[in-house]
């Protein structure tokens, strides 16, 4: 039995590596025959003049920015009466302009990527359903001003998107931001950048209405789990920061860099079979991009070495329980925190090219109002709606 076990964890040793192989073989290859017509950059520039052709002039106004501008950095993932975004709402575009954007969002991400953000734009239908439903349930709660603008702020139209640049010149950018979503992407000479893109979901998954089971992030917090459940105690132990979950992200909006040191378990320590579960955790992540700019992001991080990344974990070691983990080096930065057992959030940076900064020679300044600023903005808001 000794010698059985043996062996199977030796083959299990061969064919990870052998994948993890063939898998970085194949991105290399790829990358380098890739036909000019299938860039990302080149269905990125020609998704976006679409975009910028339908707007008129008034909508350009408040819609197409300098590429330098720190607007590029003002994100949030709070409903948009609480955090005002940049650009122009889903609501107050044309069919056409819509249609526009879904394309940019395609030549943008891949499919799975696609799926989960306009998954997460569908859940706000979700919320707002739930919130008039509560509303109509308890009258007396309709003189809330807040509660009710709030219930009618939820909406998968409330999604705003804005251009940095020229898409016809070599640098340029753009975002979609709003509730539990912000994407922001530059193409710089041909290059794609993806980062800082932050994608949450409440309800995890629905339970009620025509849409129940349905997840918007189904494999972020198993993957995160499948990992950890691989590690032995020895490995658990070092890697288990907290028993309690974070309250939040550490690098949400606003709040890059917050992060100066590793912590955890480093990478190096792991088994072949671990560091394959490892890279499929990370893929989960790094493959909502397009082909090619993933593909380049994975290149960056074997570069810096696989062997330096370090993963860490609070709270139980439990699918249905609160946890946070973090995958961390020079090249990547990834977050997960299950809020509670209905809400998640994620994260994905990279620490040395946010913005395409690196690329762009150009530094922006990230800004997020406080949670009490941003309620208080909200309440004013709704009640000006009054």
């Amino acid at each position: 039995m000794p010698e059985y076990k043996l062996g199977l964890h030796h083959l299990l040793s061969v064919v990870s590596s052998v994948v993890l192989l063939t898998l970085h073989l194949a991105a290399n290859a790829a990358s380098q025959s890739i036909p000019q017509h299938a860039l990302s950059s080149v269905q990125m520039r020609e998704a976006a003049t679409i975009f910028i052709d339908s707007l008129t002039a008034a909508q350009r106004e408040t819609t197409v920015f300098s590429l330098e501008t720190d607007a590029r950095a003002t994100w949030s993932n709070l409903p948009t009466l609480m955090a005002e975004p940049v650009g122009l709402l889903l609501a107050d575009m044309s069919d056409e302009q819509r249609l526009a954007t879904h394309r940019l969002l395609r030549a943008s991400l891949s499919s799975q990527g696609y799926a989960k953000v306009a998954g997460i734009m569908l859940l706000d239908d979700v919320l707002r359903q739930e919130a008039m439903q509560q509303l109509d349930s308890d009258p007396a709660s309709r003189e809330d001003l807040f509660r009710v603008a709030m219930a009618a702020n939820r909406s998968s139209a409330n999604y705003a998107v804005a251009l940095f640049g020229d898409p016809d010149s070599d640098d340029w950018g753009w975002k979609m931001t709003g509730h539990h979503l912000a994407v922001n992407f530059t193409v710089a000479k041909g290059r794609v950048g993806f980062t800082p893109m932050f994608l949450g979901s409440s309800p995890t998954t629905v339970e009620q209405g025509s849409l129940v089971g349905w997840m918007a992030l189904s494999h972020e917090g198993s993957r995160g789990v499948e990992f950890m459940q691989s590690l032995s105690p020895a490995q658990q132990k070092i890697a288990k920061i907290h028993d309690t979950a974070a309250a939040d992200v550490f690098e949400g909006p606003g709040r890059r860099a917050s992060l100066a040191d590793y912590e955890g378990l480093q990478v190096q320590s792991l088994n072949a079979g671990q560091k394959l579960l490892l890279r499929i955790l990370v893929t989960e992540y790094v493959r909502n991009a397009d082909f090619d700019s993933a593909d380049a992001q994975l290149e960056l991080i074997d570069q810096a070495g696989w062997k330096n990344l370090w993963f860490s974990w609070r709270g139980p070691v439990a699918l249905d329980g609160e946890f946070y983990y973090r995958v961390h080096g020079p090249r990547i930065l990834i977050e997960y925190n299950r809020q509670n057992p209905t809400h998640d959030h994620a994260v994905v940076r990279d620490p040395q090219n946010d913005y395409g900064e690196a690329w762009l020679e150009h530094h922006y300044k990230e800004f997020h109002p406080s949670i009490e600023e941003a309620i208080n903005a909200a309440r004013l808001r709704a009640a000006a709606q009054r």
